[in-house]
């Protein structure tokens, strides 16, 4: 096995971490600050404004981003960076705010559209706009990834390039103890989701093992406590240590079946991620089993099951049991069919999957089976 790690993000890790954002400017920088007008309403924005003012450096806000990010968005969006010329990019916020910055960086320094890099494989052959990411939930990971995912043709398309790994990336767990219990939880569950696909999937390697394993272990522990209790920075602080080691696992190793059903659901019935993702984990968990049931069945260990004397098998089925409990723990519930799901709606979900995902899952899938696999979940949420 050839195991490769690259990783050149510098990872600022603390409460409080924030503050550290004025050491990376100066009063010659132009700043693009990329968030969403949630973000604005609670206030995140004006104290990070508050770092970036005193240092001199000129800056304006870009709060228009939503969720699940779509080309269009990104076209408007390069109009202001056309227009202010920015010389430095600051993303706040979780994913989507996230991966709309890197875009922005990228193609703010590289000519041609969008669509040539994200779909007619056009590298980016000049570096990128310096990009410092401040993430607000424990969710994607994507402070610390080269992957960037934009809606567009009806699918959520990944760019996958080294241009896009931020220079900077400041965790700081304080700007996560406002996020609403609703978004605690998905946001959550989608990190595991990272954790556990990295580990099965085909493409793990003892590097990211270590990774997605400890990041398995911190949100097992956390999750059900950091939603108990919002506040709670000890709890905040081990989700967003599991949501970084989580997404550096994924994007070393892989994604699979979660990620590739979320893809239609989110751009078709325009769930946010972490929710199709809560949902979808125990369910294509139960799927894979069969195809690494010793690694499912350290998974249930991590999680804190007793496995002791079982077969490996029904070690492995108490990783589902475990992932199910720990959502239940949450107290949330996303129910398909406020978002107007329903059953003849299975082959339109089953033929819009990203293939380069299941590429890479354990056990192949058809069609008909990713069918199959829907109509199950729509009818245990109808139940």
């Amino acid at each position: 096995m050839i195991t490769k790690y690259h990783m050149p993000v510098d990872i600022h890790f603390e409460i409080g971490c924030l503050k550290e954002l004025g050491g990376f400017l100066s009063p010659s920088d132009r700043v693009l600050l990329v968030t969403d007008p949630g973000l604005r309403a609670v206030g995140l924005v004006e104290r990070v404004e508050g770092v970036i003012t005193p240092t001199g450096a000129d800056h304006l806000v870009y709060d228009a981003v939503s969720p699940n990010p779509d080309a269009p968005l990104v076209e408007q969006a390069m109009e202001t960076v056309r227009d202010y010329r920015p010389t430095k990019v600051v993303a706040l916020g979780g994913g989507s705010s996230i991966d709309t910055a890197k875009v922005l960086a990228a193609l703010a320094t590289n000519e041609g559209p969008l669509v040539d890099y994200q779909w007619n494989g056009k590298p980016f052959s000049q570096a990128p706009l310096p990009l410092i990411a401040i993430p607000t939930t424990a969710g994607t990971g994507s402070e610390v990834t080269m992957c960037a995912v934009i809606v567009d043709r009806n699918c959520k398309k990944g760019i996958n390039s080294p241009a896009l790994f931020p220079a900077v990336a400041l965790v700081d767990a304080e700007l996560m103890a406002s996020l609403p219990l609703y978004l605690t939880a998905t946001t959550g569950m989608d990190a595991l989701s990272h954790a556990v696909e990295a580990y099965v999937g085909k493409g793990a390697n003892p590097i990211t093992d270590a990774m997605a394993q400890e990041a398995i272990r911190l949100i097992g522990g956390a999750l059900w406590r950091v939603c108990a209790d919002g506040k709670n920075l000890e709890a905040r602080r081990d989700m967003a240590m599991g949501s970084v080691l989580a997404g550096v696992a994924m994007d070393q190793a892989g994604l699979g079946l979660v990620h590739s059903l979320s893809s239609p659901l989110c751009t078709f019935f325009h769930m946010a991620h972490g929710e199709a993702n809560a949902v979808l984990l125990k369910y294509c968990m139960d799927f894979n089993l069969m195809a690494r049931p010793e690694r499912f069945a350290h998974i249930a260990a991590l999680l804190g099951e007793n496995t002791a004397g079982m077969h490996p098998y029904q070690a492995a089925q108490a990783s589902v049991r475990a992932v199910e409990r720990l959502f239940d723990e949450t107290g949330v519930r996303v129910p398909f069919a406020s978002f107007g799901m329903k059953e003849s709606d299975a082959e339109l979900v089953a033929s819009n999957l990203p293939g380069f995902l299941l590429a890479n899952n354990p056990r192949a899938i058809s069609q008909k089976q990713c069918e199959k696999l829907y109509l199950e979940i729509l009818a245990d949420q109808t139940r």
